[in-house]
């Protein structure tokens, strides 16, 4: 090919048709195309060289131009040569690439077939022998083949039942997923609403705690109140009491008083009397008169002495009338105050506070009753998390089980098997190798639809 395209160029030839000028001198022309050029024609141009000087020296710079022409278009040729040999490289290397592809080919063709051949040879071997047993072992082998279609006939059913139940495995596997979806958001949803009961729980809880303070105090202020109350409903019935106890001794002391004057003004009268009958008969009878004396010495001993009792009465009865002046203004200082405290409008009554404290209570028992309702809900859904992975472990428990029982089903059938079919099953096989990359039926079922 490289030779044949050689050949079709054209090389340059010096003939008048292939320069772009014409020569008018013999000399030019001798000095562009060589010595081959005639005696006549030197002779020529010798004469007419003093004439001809111009027009050689245009020939002379047509020629260096005819020449740096020719160098250029050599050039250009032997690029196109280099080229042309090293694609003609290029294709010999292919090609004996090519022929050591189809030497390395036909090779392996060769050995491929005599290991066929062999692989004929031996089975045509063992066939051979096969049918060299007799009837017995064809007999045998036609009952272990009948078994065997009777095995594969109950593989086959097998195989139905078992792609039946992997369909309704994927269905309850694809509503296990949605289920897992829907829990997954109800439990997203639950988790989002539980942030915002522990928030709000927190919230309330610092509402309970402060309520709890509140009813605190509330409770220490309506203790400190009910014991002063306390106080001053002992001390005011104290009061009463004392005074009452006061007046009734008053009473007494002034009725004792009154009859010690109704004593001391009837002695005083019974004194006069005497003393005017003494001095009747202090004439008559000496002896008489010393008893009357005596008489009246007894007489105003005992006068003097009801008159001390009556004085120290009296001062008695001043004192309890002090005393009693003092309780009923302590009483009055008292109920003063209670009415103050009562009617002091920055001091709430009892009956507010205890309605305050009714309220604080109330609201404390809701607040509990929310947080007994969140964990409950926080329970629930715990619970409910934990069933869905309970669900899901038995699923794949069953899964995993039904894989086992398949398996060691595959395997007796492999053992039930006879050498030829298992011959034949690794012939298959080798002829087959694409099926070794099947997926299990556990991997076909978690590997997605």
């Amino acid at each position: 090919m490289i030779s044949t395209r050689k050949e079709s160029l054209n090389s340059p030839s010096l003939d008048d048709s292939f320069f772009p000028f014409t020569s008018s001198t013999p000399i030019a022309r001798h000095r562009i195309m060589g010595p081959g050029v005639g005696a006549n024609h030197l002779l020529m141009s010798h004469v007419d060289h003093e004439n001809s000087s111009s027009m050689l020296e245009k020939d002379l710079i047509l020629a260096a131009e005819v020449g740096q022409a020719l160098l250029e278009r050599n050039e250009e040729l032997e690029a196109h040569l280099e080229q042309m040999r090293r694609d003609k490289e290029a294709l010999q290397q292919e090609k004996h690439t090519l022929q050591r592809r189809l030497e390395v080919r036909e090779m392996e063709a060769g050995l491929r077939e005599a290991e066929l051949q062999a692989d004929i040879t031996s089975l045509r071997q063992q066939l051979d022998q096969k049918h060299s047993q007799g009837q017995d072992r064809r007999r045998e082998e036609s009952e272990q083949l009948t078994q065997l279609s009777n095995h594969n006939q109950k593989l086959v059913e097998q195989l139905a039942e078992a792609v039946s139940l992997e369909h309704s495995l994927r269905l309850e596997l694809r509503s296990l997923r949605e289920d897992m979806e829907d829990t997954s958001l109800s439990r997203s949803i639950s988790s989002a609403r539980l942030d915002s009961m522990q928030a709000e729980n927190r919230v309330l809880k610092e509402r309970c705690s402060n309520i709890d303070k509140q009813l605190k105090s509330s409770e220490e202020d309506i203790e400190r109140i009910r014991i002063e109350r306390d106080g001053m409903r002992a001390r005011l019935l104290e009061l009463q009491t004392d005074l009452k106890e006061k007046e009734a001794e008053l009473e007494q002391h002034q009725s004792e008083a009154f009859q010690l004057r109704t004593m001391n003004r009837s002695l005083q009268q019974k004194v006069q009397v005497l003393g005017e009958e003494a001095s009747l008969e202090e004439v008559t009878c000496f002896p008489l008169s010393l008893q009357s004396e005596l008489q009246q010495s007894q007489d105003r001993e005992s006068i003097l002495a009801h008159s001390d009792i009556l004085q120290e009465k009296e001062e008695e009865i001043n004192r309890l009338k002090k005393e009693l002046k003092s309780s009923q203004d302590e009483l009055a200082a008292l109920r003063k105050e209670l009415e103050q405290f009562h009617s002091d409008p920055s001091k709430r009554p009892y009956s507010a506070l205890e309605e305050e404290l009714e309220s604080a209570r109330q609201e404390r028992d809701t607040l509990n009753q929310q947080l007994l309702n969140t964990i409950r809900h926080k329970v629930a859904l715990s619970q409910e998390v934990e069933s869905w992975q309970e669900d899901m472990r038995l699923v794949i428990s069953q899964q995993v089980q039904l894989q086992v029982q398949e398996r060691e089903k595959k395997k007796e059938t492999e053992n039930m098997e006879s050498p030829l079919q298992r011959n034949i099953r690794k012939n298959r096989s080798f002829r087959l190798p694409k099926e070794e990359g099947k997926k299990s039926f556990f991997s076909s079922l978690f590997g997605g639809d």
